[in-house]
């Protein structure tokens, strides 16, 4: 992403990831393990500048997932694994409509003490 400014705003940062995940679709196995991080953790820094979700570490029995947490703590996302299940996907890119719908606070409510996926 090397078009994308260091201080863009979530957006832009949230579109560049998903023309790059439309772009390496088209070119699996390019990218390494780090790189799909690389653009997780980049998707995830727009969707926590644009909600103020924060990053947590979620144990779920012996898999470790880096999270999002609403400040609300009723939702959560996991950007590693959400880009790299897109780049996988043969279905189209959500990328975008997935921040969108964060960022907007459309998420289904979630129960008392429930803990929600975003993704």
């Amino acid at each position: 992403l090397t078009n994308v400014s260091p201080t863009a705003e979530p957006l832009e940062l949230a579109t560049a990831v998903e023309q790059a995940i439309v772009f390496f679709r088209k070119q699996p196995g390019s990218l390494s393990d780090e790189q799909i991080a690389g653009l997780g953790v980049l998707w995830g820094k727009a969707v926590s500048q644009a909600t103020g979700w924060t990053w947590a570490q979620l144990l779920e029995g012996e898999t470790r997932l880096t999270c999002l947490v609403a400040q609300d703590h009723a939702h959560v996302c996991a950007p590693l694994a959400f880009v790299r299940e897109q780049l996988e996907a043969t279905t189209p890119c959500t990328a975008l409509v997935l921040f969108n719908i964060i960022r907007e606070g459309n998420l289904p409510p979630a129960k008392m003490e429930e803990l929600v996926f975003a993704g």
